[in-house]
């Protein structure tokens, strides 16, 4: 019986032992979840803030390396990182943003493992537009970007009885308002059916007149250098090869899309302005004519 007993205490003792192991495994195991799922956290966050300064640097070369490394840093720095000039690198149409940073380990510190290091690395590209959405129904002759200051005719002759009209949603003078406040979508190498001929001048003045009106108490807008993308009165517009051979309703192909800025509308029939490169939402890979730009992350 004594035999007996002890054997029993014995076996008792095993599953203490093998229950203490088991906790242990079990704690470390759980500990170790926790650090990978914090350390993938902070890489997460850490890829998100790259891409938006990769993102932002893009928009900067459009007007040099120096702008895009400038932004690429102030939106780190509202991301909580800071970059430095070794973490930026170019092309001549992209910027890549790198960024490693130390993380503190918690429950990994037992093993030994006070820190872990993790990177994320980003690259942008800015190209011209191949399509974007809220594009005004006026076609451009390349030549005339980027000096030109007039996008109307005041002579219906001149253009074979265009004035530089699309007809994108018919309707005529009144789809013709309507794509001027509202827009359309436009893709590069479409071909439309029909311009709009006819000067439709009272309608197009009063279209163009709401747009100027709209920027109204937006400081930013009065000027062609601060103007941006949240001004009505800059535009988008589409840039053909020329005129000459376009007579009444015919076809026009879509080289290029232009961004341009409206100063006023004038006594001799005219939109007064000038063309603007910028910076605006749709697809790029645009092969053509324009100075209209998007930016998008290819790795």
């Amino acid at each position: 019986m004594k035999k007996l007993k002890a054997l029993l205490n014995n076996e008792k003792g095993n599953v203490l032992v093998i229950f203490a192991f088991a906790i242990t495994a079990l704690i470390g195991a759980t500990a170790l979840v926790v650090d990978i799922g914090f350390a993938y956290h902070e890489k997460s966050t850490l890829q998100n803030a790259v891409d938006a300064a990769a993102l932002g640097g893009a928009q900067g070369l459009i007007t040099s390396e120096t702008q895009a490394a400038s932004i690429a840093k102030e939106i780190g720095t509202k991301n909580s990182i800071s970059l430095d000039d070794s973490d930026i690198t170019f092309t001549s149409d992209s910027i890549r943003v790198t960024k490693e940073i130390t993380v503190p380990m918690f429950f990994a510190k037992a093993l030994g493992n006070n820190t872990a290091t993790i990177s994320a690395t980003a690259k942008a590209k800015i190209s011209l537009l191949k399509s974007a959405k809220g594009v005004t129904p006026i076609a451009v002759e390349k030549d005339s970007i980027p000096t030109g200051t007039q996008l109307k005719c005041s002579n219906t002759g001149t253009n074979h009885g265009n004035c530089g009209y699309l007809d994108i949603s018919g309707n005529g003078a009144d789809g013709l308002v309507n794509g001027i406040l509202n827009g359309s979508d436009i893709q590069e190498g479409t071909q439309y059916a029909e311009t709009e001929p006819g000067q439709k001048w009272g309608p197009v003045k009063d279209a163009f007149e709401t747009l100027i009106t709209n920027d109204a108490g937006k400081d930013q807008c009065d000027r062609p250098d601060t103007a941006d993308n949240s001004c009505d009165r800059v535009i988008y517009v589409v840039v053909i090869d020329t005129w000459d051979d376009v007579e009444g309703k015919e076809s026009v192909t879509v080289e290029g899309l232009a961004a341009y800025w409206i100063s006023h509308i004038d006594s001799n029939k005219e939109i007064v302005g000038q063309f603007l490169e910028m910076v605006t939402f749709g697809e790029i890979g645009g092969s053509g004519e324009g100075n209209l730009y998007g930016v998008a992350l290819v790795e």
